[in-house]
């Protein structure tokens, strides 16, 4: 606030011995300290109350701007719209026949089943590829048979012809 050297005080010492007299002198000492005491308790109390409403406006100023974070909820929201709709398109998928294992070979469909459409919508630029549907490819049965033994050749008696020549192009 305003500063008082010690002559200032020396000063008022002073001039309150020659007004108040030396008799009166200490309890007009004691008296003025009760009341300094007081009104630096009183203004410690409206520093601490002016320090809380300053954090109590940080903090709401805070809450406001954590408020504001509507783009990371509408990103949440987005999100969550794509994965519904990832869900919904393997929901469509059939999947793999009844009765179908990994490894086995594969058996006619059972009557009634038909393989899964394509829903394929035509390009709408023209620099775009067209999508491909990739499939697995159909594999007949393959019937093993046993060797048939043959009666080994006869050795011939005579000499063995020359192989041909490969023919020129």
């Amino acid at each position: 606030m305003f500063e008082i050297g010690f002559w200032e005080l020396a000063l008022i010492g002073v001039v309150a011995m020659i007004v108040v007299g030396p008799e009166r002198l200490p309890g007009l000492a004691r008296t003025a300290g009760l009341w300094l005491g007081k009104a630096r308790r009183m203004l410690a109390d409206v520093k601490a109350e002016v320090d809380r409403e300053l954090q109590l406006e940080e903090l709401k100023h805070t809450l406001r701007q954590q408020g504001d974070l509507n783009g990371i909820k509408d990103l949440a929201n987005r999100v969550q719209s794509l994965r519904q709709e990832i869900q919904e398109e393997l929901e469509d998928d059939p999947g793999p026949p009844p009765g179908w294992r990994p490894g086995t070979m594969p058996a006619p469909p059972p009557p009634g089943w038909t393989p899964p459409t394509a829903h394929l919508e035509p390009p709408i630029d023209s620099t775009e590829p067209t999508p491909i549907q990739l499939q697995k490819p159909v594999l007949a049965p393959v019937q093993l048979q046993k060797p048939v033994h043959r009666p080994a050749d006869p050795p011939t008696t005579g000499p063995t012809p020359p192989p041909n020549p490969p023919a020129a192009n």
